[in-house]
């Protein structure tokens, strides 16, 4: 085992020790890695406790999620379904924030089922994840990357879920018109059009991520496929009226 401190050259691998605050942690293993940087299950050395330790090359966007987090934290993240942080800190010049250790992402679980999803389990996500939506909109926060991946199991037993990656996460009040976000397969039309934007744009890909549980592929995996949809849903909707 390696000891990383602040002064060493960063290579993080496993069996690498990081100098929390509350602690040191462990590398185990590698969980995912991205743009950001890495994400690895840590043990918390002298104890029987385990992590998520998210560790971010760029330390601007480190400390932006961790203010986030902070955010969060206020609301009571269990009885929310939003992702626990135990604490941040800094390694060399690496931005790492400890979160709790969840289950499986919903994506990964979908690829994992032989069989369809039941509509009980996607009325139980259903009404958790507006749980959470409800409770960042009561702190103006919109979250701006809900897909499959970035919702996990807590508890595979009674399906319990929580909305993770909080790194892209915004003030409401600080989002404006042009801004590219949300993959496309979960975009909502108004970031497409580049139109004044809100918590709303979570919303919609909600949606999107339950009609994926439900049917198991992507609607819209092109921009003008979704605006496409909303102009047929449009036109329908007129006929409908004049035929009443």
């Amino acid at each position: 085992m390696s000891r990383i401190g602040k002064t060493e050259t960063f290579e993080l691998k496993v069996g690498h020790i990081l100098a929390g605050n509350k602690g040191d942690y462990l590398v185990e293993e590698f969980l995912g890695e991205g743009s950001y940087g890495k994400v690895a299950k840590c043990s918390k050395l002298w104890s029987q406790e385990y992590y998520a330790v998210k560790i971010m090359k760029i330390s601007r966007a480190g400390r932006k999620e961790f203010e986030t987090m902070k955010l969060i934290q206020d609301l009571d993240p269990d009885e929310n379904h939003l992702i626990k942080m135990y604490e941040c800190f800094t390694c060399r010049s690496m931005t790492c924030i400890v979160y709790e250790l969840l289950k499986v992402n919903v994506h990964d679980f979908l690829m994992n089922e032989e069989q369809l999803v039941r509509l009980c389990f996607i009325r139980v996500i259903t009404q958790q994840l507006l749980k959470a939506l409800k409770a960042l909109k009561s702190i103006g926060v919109a979250h701006c990357d809900i897909k499959l991946d970035n919702i996990m199991f807590a508890d595979l037993d009674d399906m319990n879920v929580k909305l993770i990656d909080f790194g892209l996460a915004e003030e409401a009040k600080e989002l404006s018109t042009r801004t590219r976000m949300q993959v496309t397969q979960f975009r909502a039309p108004e970031v497409i059009l580049g139109l004044p934007l809100d918590e709303s744009v979570d919303m919609w890909a909600l949606g999107m991520v339950l009609a994926c549980c439900k049917n198991y592929y992507f609607f819209f995996n092109l921009c003008y496929i979704t605006l496409g949809f909303l102009l047929e849903l449009r036109f329908a909707l007129k006929k409908n009226y004049i035929a009443y």
